[in-house]
Order: C-alpha cells, then structure tokens, then sequence
C-alpha cells in the first residue's frame, strides 16, 4: 500500500551520503556512458529532426544540446539529448523491468542541473535515484506491459524516472514528488507497432518521457498536483498498463538492494536482448581467423524471449530493423566489426553478402525444460538477453558455444577506465581529443564539480542547425 508515496519519500530522504559506494561507481559508469550515447546519436536523421523542432521552437536557453553550437530550453533539451541518447540503440537497460533509465533519467536531471548550476554529488545523487525508480517502476509493472499489452516499457516508465531524478535535482520535499510521480503517470505512452516497419517513433519514446517526466516536476514545484496513488491504484499506472503487475517491488528492499546495478550496457548497437548471441559470435572471430566466405552453416537456439516475431525478421528495411533483427545482427558480426557502432547503417542494411548471410542463419526455439544438458539454466542468463546456444561451420569444422553474457552485462560490468575507451571511440567523431579527456577527467571526478554547467558546456560543438 501506498507505493507512489513511500517510493517518493525514499527519494527525497535520500542524499549522495547514503549512497552505497558501488551505487555512485556504477551511476559515475552510466553518467559516461550516457554522453558516449548521446554524442553518437547527434547525427542521426531523427535526432537532426528533433534538434530541428527545438530549435525552432527554443533556439535559446540555458541547456546544452550534444554536438550542438546551440542552446535550448530545459524541456527541449531533454526531449532532444534524449533522442540522441535512446535513439541508436547504444543506451543502456534494465532488462527485468523494460526500462531505459539512460535517456529517461539522465537528460532530465542533466538539464536541471546545468540551469541551477548544481554540483557534482546532487548530479550524482540525483542521476542515481532517478535511475533506481525508473528500475522499480518497471519492475513492479513487469515485461507483460510490453510482451502483453503490447506497450513500448522504456516509454511508459520514463516519465516516471525522469520526474524523479529531476524532482530530486529540484530539491523537491515527498509531497511534492509524489505529485511530480502522480503528473508523470498521466505521460506514460509508446506502442510497439513501430516493429513492423521500423519506424522512427520508437527512436523517440524515452526521450519524449524524460522530457515529460521533467516537465511534471517543474509543474509540482509550482504546486500543480497529480494522484498520490498513481501507481497502485485502481486505475493507476500498474493495473491499467500491465496485466500482471507486481505493486510491492515498487518498494521491496527500497535502500537496502539497488536495482540500479543490474543495468546491462551494451557493446553493439543493437536490441540488447541478443546481445549474448553477437558477443559471442565476436569472440569466437577473435579467436578464428576466417572470412565471411568460409561459413558454412550457422544456428542459433534461443529461449522464446529471444525469437519473438520482432526479433527474427531476415529481410529488415531499415536501419532500425536490422538493430531489432537476430539474425540479420548476427549477419553483420559474420561479416563486419560489429563492435563500431557506426557498422549498423545504410551501406550495411543494403549489403548484398550480409543480407544473404542473414537469409541462410537457422533459428530455433527452446521451450523451458527442453535441451536442459545444452542451455543449462533454459531461458534463464543476464537480464534482458537470455542463455543461447551458437553453432558454426566454418571451412567443414563445428564448433558449438553457450552464449551467456557480454562486457556490459551485470556479471561482466564496465570498469571507468573501460567505459572511458567506448567513450574516447565514440566521441572522436564529434569532440578534439583534448576536450575528451576533459570529459573523461570531469566525470571521474564529479565530487568535486561545482557546477555541472563546466562539464556540459564540453559537450557542445561549433555546429548549429539553421533555418
């Protein structure tokens, strides 16, 4: 009972202090990679389109926009850092609960925090508990609300995180965040029709919901209410978006087990809940010498989670369908370097060798119970990509390896000096080098910062959109 408040209270008794040590690492991990995200997502079609709606609605304003020359205000510059953040399918998940607290959270907090010039351990602290409640939130509604309802989970439960790590950075007291929640249930949205054609508004869903999540805190600073049981209540969030929702991991061990470190990162870009499959198929290239031209024969058997019918088509028309493809994923860690991001493009999508590899890869499905000497734990693995089972032929010799986890999986995290390497690839494009390392240094240090405004203003570029 009273889910929405007790979560509320939480966050704002809650201060950078009471923050277990390993909690603010991971948040100083994610912080990072959240700007490598956002810097490779700036030069996407559907971010060059939201920059434009921005700046055409608010071509001034105290926030940054990634790789931008321009500012805006608070609102638009989450809607649009959070575009560029979710947009390419480089940002970061809590599998179990469908969340992306990466470009939900983040972009709201950060706009927050550069307007009211706030330093390093609020950012920190605030980052963190909007993250854990964006987790929670997610969690209590379960993956029915995506996998059932057929909703799209990061953008119905971004508006939530994003009004809590803004609410925080606002300094708002519990009543008052329980009224930023209460605004924020009434923005949860996002579809997954999107699938079928790959479609850009699932490009756009979690930043929309950090920019909403945002504007409901500013609204319940100036005293604007919303239902203090909007989780929990009858026709609260968790029984009108999910059909089997769960209301007491809301608050379950709330300050005692953080589910924020769960968060699994990813090293391709593409839907996370393959991520196993690529990452092993890279590896076993690693170690393998041998061309696309000497595969033979390759399998994937997987649990149900990992061949839905989103997942397994083999003839995508876009970029973003071949991101959500399996097999056409896998292609690309066949025949490309799956590890640069920038390989998921136009030229890959329409690549003839690619595309035949993708038709020729057997999928399989494996139902709990079955195969159990081969996949171990069925669909159980890292949360959000399932246990599978890879085979190739390659030059008449088998081989067949369980994939499990990837560097960025939850048993597998991102040092700060890991993340600092994916950072200085995928900024170079964007930032000089000395600026990079700045960044770097800025963000390993963010205790000290006092005024968040120093490191976002790095962030900016010489370019701006014109009329």
């Amino acid at each position: 009972m009273n889910e929405t408040r007790r979560l509320a209270e939480f966050i704002a008794g809650t201060s950078y202090s009471d923050l277990p040590e390993a909690v603010v690492e991971a948040t100083r991990v994610y912080i990072l990679d959240n700007l490598a995200s956002g810097l490779l997502g700036s030069n996407t079609p559907w971010a060059e389109m939201v920059g434009s709606l921005a700046w055409e609605s608010a071509s001034s304003g105290p926030c940054s926009v990634m790789a931008q020359g321009w500012t805006t205000s608070p609102s638009y510059a989450a809607l649009v850092n959070g575009t560029m953040i979710g947009g390419f399918e480089t940002d970061h998940s809590y599998g179990p609960g469908s969340s992306h607290p990466s470009a939900g959270v983040f972009p709201a907090v950060m706009a927050v925090a550069e307007r009211d010039r706030l330093d390093g351990k609020t950012f920190l602290a605030s980052v963190a508990l909007g993250y854990e409640a964006a987790c929670r939130v997610g969690l209590a509604a379960t993956r029915a609300v995506e996998d059932v309802a057929g909703f799209h989970g990061p953008g119905t439960n971004a508006p939530f995180g994003g009004a809590a790590g803004a609410g925080k950075a606002l300094g708002l007291d519990a009543d008052r965040l329980t009224n930023a929640l209460g605004i924020a249930g009434s923005h949860a949205g996002g579809v997954l029709e999107f699938a079928r054609e790959g479609a850009m508004t699932k490009r756009i869903h979690v930043g929309r919901g950090s920019q909403m999540g945002l504007e409901s805190a500013l609204l319940a600073a100036k005293g604007f209410t919303g239902p203090s049981t909007i989780l929990e209540g009858d026709k609260g969030y968790l029984k009108v978006y999910s059909p089997s929702p769960n209301p007491k991991a809301v608050v379950e061990g709330l300050g005692q087990r953080y589910l924020l470190m769960d968060v699994s990162l990813k090293s391709y870009a593409c839907h996370g809940s393959f991520h196993s499959v690529i990452d092993s198929i890279c590896r076993f290239r690693a170690d393998h010498r041998f061309g696309a031209s000497d595969v033979e024969y390759v399998k994937v058997a997987g649990p149900e989670r990992m061949m839905e019918a989103r997942f397994t088509g083999r003839e995508p028309a876009s970029v973003l369908g071949a991101q959500y493809s399996l097999p056409f994923s896998a292609a690309i860690a066949l025949c490309r370097d799956a590890g640069d991001p920038l390989v998921f493009s136009e030229a890959t999508l329409w690549d003839a060798q690619v595309r035949e590899m993708a038709q020729r890869i057997e999928l399989e499905e494996v139902r709990p119970g079955q195969h159990p000497d081969r996949l171990g734990r069925g669909d159980l693995g890292e949360p959000g990509s399932p246990i599978a089972e890879v085979t190739l032929t390659v030059s008449g010799d088998t081989h067949s390896f369980l994939a499990t986890g990837w560097k960025g999986a939850p048993s597998n995290p991102y040092t700060y000096d890991e993340i600092s390497r994916k950072f200085s690839r995928y900024a170079a494009t964007f930032l000089p080098a000395g600026r990079i390392k700045e960044i770097i240094d800025r963000v390993r240090g963010l205790e000290q910062q006092q005024d968040i405004g120093e490191l976002t203003r790095l962030l900016r570029a010489g370019l701006a959109i014109t009329a």
